[in-house]
């Protein structure tokens, strides 16, 4: 009879805490994956003028108006699983834009970029951060004449 008991109360409780755990979300399969800065090796991050056969090119801080263009490189060494960062450009401490990329398992590069114009002159950075807005690097450079 104890014998019964005890089983009685182990198959309870195994159900009660089996039946309060947090069910599995599928409504948002498009959402970015829950990576942690630690999962990501940023082994690259660079500005640069051009990006030929996937690197960068003419790698510098200060852009000039007539390039027309600036581009913010990334490399990833280790990447655990599909996941999404950001490039955030900021123009003289002010969010100028945010651009989503992807990131894909074991190794990924990828670059985003901004048309520079007359009225872009001055200081810029870009803050590469992980889905959860964890600052993973800082670009700064400067658009020029």
């Amino acid at each position: 009879m104890r014998q019964r008991i005890v089983i009685f109360f182990l198959v309870f409780w195994g159900g009660t805490v089996f039946l309060l755990q947090p069910a599995a979300s599928q409504e948002n399969k498009n959402a970015a994956p829950s990576v942690s800065p630690e999962s990501l090796s940023l082994f690259q991050a660079v500005m640069c003028e051009e990006i030929s056969a996937n690197a960068p090119q003419y790698q510098t801080v200060i852009f000039s108006v007539a390039k027309e263009k600036a581009i913010c490189f990334t490399s990833f060494d280790t990447v655990s699983e599909k996941t999404f960062i950001y490039h955030n450009w900021f123009y003289k401490d002010i969010p100028s834009s945010r651009i989503r990329l992807v990131l894909q398992p074991p190794r990924w590069s990828t670059y985003s970029s901004i048309q520079i114009r007359k009225t872009d002159i001055g200081p810029w950075r870009v803050e590469i951060t992980d889905s959860k807005g964890n600052i993973l690097h800082i670009l700064r450079f400067s658009i020029t004449d």
